[in-house]
């Protein structure tokens, strides 16, 4: 590979010793959401997605403006050329916008970890002894990272292992038809199918990707591709996930009062405003979170 020209400092990868980073406040997209709840960011990166998405289609129909008003007999930006890259700008985002769902869920078990691990007994954190030595030991920031960031959160299952850790309650139950949630698990399960095939398949329908679609009652073409902008698959996939981003939160924060109501009444556990505060800065907020006995 040529060097770039007027790159004085380019360096093949191979030869590198460090992955190059920017701070979060010098990306644009990120900037104004790197300090809110995980809710607030992904919500905020949706908004983000769909003025993208809006400023190509607003800059290709201004260049057939200007075309038609410049020279109307001459040649102009081609539709099939805009389709093609638009399609690639739909299908990578919403491999980003899915990925960002299972951003929030870690970022939202790592900040309510973080803020009531004092109220969460050892003995209820399944693992090896190391672990359950860190959850009483370790500094809450390193002891929930360690705990949760290696999780995998395309995972029901383990997402309601974590909220049954925390507080008690599991929410999706995915392997129960007669859950209260179950449609949304069967939905959400789906979606994570299809980050799977864009993933590792360039989003061509695999053998493999249909029968786990089928199994959770979805037909799809084997050997076609995943198409976003067909039917507004991508729209109705961020709706579902800005929804349940919403509902999980509320229905987290809910539980989690139940939680810290049932420790305060039967253990005598004595609940600080700090880490009210702290509940409230990096997760959310409700009513029955504000209405606990804090001291």
């Amino acid at each position: 590979m040529t060097r770039p020209t007027g790159a004085a400092n380019y360096q093949p990868f191979e030869l590198r010793t460090s992955i190059t980073t920017t701070a979060t406040q010098g990306i644009q997209h990120l900037a104004r959401q790197a300090s809110g709840t995980p809710r607030e960011q992904f919500t905020a990166l949706m908004s983000h997605q769909k003025n993208y998405l809006r400023w190509i289609d607003s800059r290709h129909q201004e260049l057939l403006d200007a075309k038609r008003e410049l020279n109307p007999d001459g040649r102009g930006p081609k539709d099939a050329v805009y389709r093609k890259y638009r399609w690639y700008a739909q299908q990578q985002s919403l491999l980003e916008a899915i990925n960002s769902f299972e951003v929030f869920y870690k970022n939202t078990f790592i900040n309510l970890g973080g803020a009531i691990q004092s109220y969460v007994p050892p003995e209820k954190v399944k693992g090896t002894v190391d672990a359950k030595t860190l959850w009483a030991t370790a500094t809450p920031s390193s002891t929930v990272a360690l705990i949760f960031e290696h999780q995998l959160f395309h995972n029901l299952k383990t997402i309601d292992d974590l909220t049954n850790l925390l507080v008690g309650h599991r929410r999706y139950m995915p392997d129960n038809p007669a859950g209260l949630f179950y449609n949304k698990s069967r939905a959400l399960q789906a979606i994570f199918q299809i980050r799977h095939t864009l993933s590792h398949n360039q989003g061509r329908v695999t053998q493999s990707d249909m029968a786990k679609f089928a199994a959770l009652g979805y037909s799809v073409a084997q050997g076609e591709i995943l198409d976003p902008s067909s039917d507004h698959l991508g729209t109705v996939i961020r709706e579902v996930l800005l929804q349940e981003v919403d509902q999980f939160t509320d229905w987290l924060l809910d539980k989690t009062a139940g939680y810290l109501t049932q420790r305060n009444r039967n253990h005598g556990t004595v609940l600080l405003v700090a880490h009210r505060d702290v509940i409230v800065s990096t997760v959310g907020t409700l009513p029955v979170i504000m209405g606990l006995p804090w001291q």
